[in-house]
């Protein structure tokens, strides 16, 4: 009997297979200084995956009527934002800007993962809201 093989999408989370293969495409287009924005769409649901994740983490044991409950609620939108902006029309990519993007999101990761850890204080949230304003001014640059 023919079974269909069909790549399950979203099937395991952390799929050690796409992640080496989104590297990989990230490494080469900072080498040429070329890229497409289907690889940058790749990168951006990429992370956005992984940081939705410790996002719902976080989430889970928070009241909906807490700040951060609503910060991170917002951030999840925002996060698939300019991967393919950091592109020129011509496919030329600005590595400046993307390692500025990759910089910053990193930084927010940081500021999740001392949150899970129960290390976050209000220090730590204070810092992940000016990240993502931050992030959120930058992304508005890239596209004006």
């Amino acid at each position: 009997m023919y079974k269909n093989n069909v790549r399950r999408r979203g099937k395991l989370p952390n799929n050690f297979s796409e992640i080496v293969r989104i590297a990989s495409i990230v490494q080469k287009g900072m080498d040429s200084g070329r890229s497409s924005y289907v690889e940058m769409r790749a990168l951006a649901r990429l992370t956005g995956q992984n940081i939705r994740a410790k996002i719902h983490k976080i989430q889970a044991g928070l009241k909906k009527e807490d700040s951060l409950y609503v910060l991170l609620g917002g951030l999840t939108t925002d996060l698939s934002k300019g991967y393919t902006d950091v592109l020129t029309p011509n496919g030329i990519v600005r590595d400046d800007k993307l390692d500025a993007l990759l910089s910053l999101d990193s930084d927010i990761v940081i500021c999740l993962d001392m949150i899970i850890a129960n290390e976050g204080t209000e220090e730590t949230e204070s810092a992940l809201r000016e990240l993502v304003e931050e992030r959120k001014n930058f992304v508005a640059c890239l596209r004006a």
